[in-house]
């Protein structure tokens, strides 16, 4: 099974995912990181962060960026 890795980008930093996950497709990669999203956020809030310009970087094991994906996108305009 192919690993997707979801790096999290936010003001110009990229935090790293160094272990990834075993996933069927990249379309389930795309549906964990949608569904990870509200949890982070909350994490984000309770901190004192705000998520926006925060967004999931989903690679594969090559490297290659397969998209990218905005917090907003998921949680609609603010």
């Amino acid at each position: 099974m192919p690993v997707f890795f979801f790096d999290v980008c936010a003001r110009g930093r990229l935090e790293a995912d160094d272990t990834g996950l075993e996933l069927a497709s990249a379309e389930a990669a795309y549906l964990e990181a949608c569904a990870a999203v509200p949890g982070l956020t909350a994490e984000l809030l309770r901190a004192g962060d705000h998520p926006r310009g925060y967004a999931f970087v989903v690679a594969d094991e090559a490297g290659r960026v397969l998209f990218e994906i905005p917090f907003q996108e998921i949680l609609g305009k603010p």
